[in-house]
């Protein structure tokens, strides 16, 4: 006996959905636990530095602080490292990641398909510590540009975290 077409329907709908409801697609990187508790580290480690030059600093006072500039610069490039080395799906989970920045009133992440958006934030963080404690090497810094400095680390900061605890959900 076959089945009527209206119940052939349903029970055709009821099969492709019991399909597809066990297909996991990966939207993004794993999750990991070390990325987001190196990002951490470090975003302690950076506003502390800041919190230090914030007053401005001389070139002479600057050999004070060298070993704080490099070590935090080689945390953040390992942190970028360790956080580059996980498979990026293509999708769109950047887009969203970006909504919940633009409601935060943040600029959006890049997002080049290769790499994780929280990657490139942090290599640039990377970049603008290195640009400060290369200026500090230099002249010093005054209070305005220790201002500048801080801000966009802040955001590039911004953008990683919200991108990382965004994945363990």
């Amino acid at each position: 006996m076959f089945l009527r077409p209206l119940a052939f329907v349903r029970l055709a709908t009821l099969a492709l959905w019991l399909l597809l409801s066990g297909c996991a697609t990966q939207l993004a990187p794993a999750y990991d636990r070390a990325v987001v508790d190196g990002l951490n580290a470090a975003t302690v480690e950076t506003m502390a530095l800041l919190a230090g030059v914030s007053a401005g600093t001389t070139q002479a006072s600057f050999p004070v602080r060298e070993d704080r500039y490099n070590q935090l610069i080689g945390r953040l490039e390992a942190l970028a490292l360790l956080a580059g080395a996980r498979p990026v799906p293509k999708n769109k989970v950047t887009d969203t990641i970006n909504s919940l920045l633009a409601e935060r009133g943040g600029p959006p992440l890049d997002d080049d398909g290769s790499t994780a958006p929280s990657v490139h934030a942090i290599k640039k963080i990377a970049e603008t510590v290195t640009k400060l404690r290369d200026t500090d090497r230099k002249q010093g810094v005054n209070a305005f540009e220790a201002m500048a400095f801080k801000g966009q680390i802040a955001i590039y900061l911004d953008q990683a975290i919200t991108y990382e605890n965004f994945l363990q959900r």
